[in-house]
């Protein structure tokens, strides 16, 4: 049987520490069974690549350069491939892209707001979730105590091992996801389920007064036949993988040291994800191997 692939967008929008980072960790955590490999817009629109592709993963970024790279013929594809049984994991802005709304920062220079096409979670991506993003520096970059829900993924209790209920990871400008915007209400029908929430000091970017409780960070979709998981965390960020020196906001100078503390924690809690969506995950990628904290 030929070794099927794991297809990263590298393509419009990408960030490019997000896609390195991302090729990285997904290596780590599937490269002994898949081939994990950078696609851009080009070959999703003129190759066959959905028989050969196990899942679609769509990296940090910037979401409106996807919709313009990728809106038409390539989202009509990928929303096929999906509901035949294909699956689309998408982290913070690959969050917003897969979602049918995306609101980011209303009402600010950097305002995001409109219908995406691709449309697998049928509801509204909201973000970002805590203030003070930046395109040009990690001040809006934290350490989120993200609250996850264990009963919703399909992966057995002994997975867990003995870990929080509360895991540290990293986050910079990703939503939370909302069926009805207006109303306020989280995602409840039985297509969608939330496997994480952000803690309680999440706030609304309508309103940076109004707190938003148990807003959820990650959700599965069920998609036709298919699945896809959006996130507005970045549990695919490691630690070693960050500078220190890039973060001196009072929020988050402890970032790095935080995120070190908590990466067995993180790495289950990708290696869940991804087993929850049916992939075969590395046993040896779930296993804590931290180096000297510079």
């Amino acid at each position: 049987m030929a070794t099927l692939n794991v297809l990263v967008y590298n393509g419009p929008g990408a960030g490019p520490n997000a896609h390195v980072f991302l090729l990285r960790t997904l290596r780590q955590f599937l490269g002994h069974h898949y081939e994990v490999v950078p696609v851009g817009p080009e070959a999703l629109d003129g190759e066959q690549w959905e028989p050969k592709t196990a899942v679609l993963v769509m990296p940090g970024g910037r979401d409106k350069p996807y919709a313009e790279a990728m809106n038409g013929r390539i989202n009509a594809r990928i929303k096929a491939w999906v509901c035949k049984g294909g699956r689309y994991l998408g982290f913070c802005a690959g969050g917003y892209y897969g979602s049918a709304r995306c609101e980011f920062e209303p009402g600010t220079p950097m305002e995001v707001v409109g219908s995406r096409e691709l449309g697998l979670f049928p509801g509204t991506c909201v973000g970002g979730a805590y203030p003070g993003y930046s395109y040009r520096s990690m001040d809006g970059a934290r350490a989120v105590e993200a609250i996850v829900e264990r009963a919703a993924f399909s992966v057995p209790d002994t997975f867990w091992e003995s870990d929080p209920a509360r895991v540290c990871v990293y986050y910079n400008g990703g939503g939370y996801f909302l069926t009805d915007d207006l109303a306020g209400r989280e995602p409840a029908d039985d297509t969608v389920s939330v496997l994480v929430r952000y803690p309680l000091d999440v706030t609304d970017p309508h309103d940076r007064t109004t707190r938003v409780t148990g807003a959820p960070a990650v959700i599965s979709c069920k998609v036709g036949a298919g699945m896809a998981i959006l996130s507005g965390l970045h549990p695919e960020y490691a630690w070693d993988d960050l500078a220190p020196s890039d973060y001196t906001q009072p929020h988050n100078e402890t970032l790095v040291a935080q995120l070190r503390s908590h990466d067995a924690y993180r790495r289950r809690l990708l290696g869940a994800m991804l087993a929850h969506m049916g992939l075969d995950v590395d046993p040896e990628a779930l296993v804590d191997s931290p180096g000297p904290l510079e």
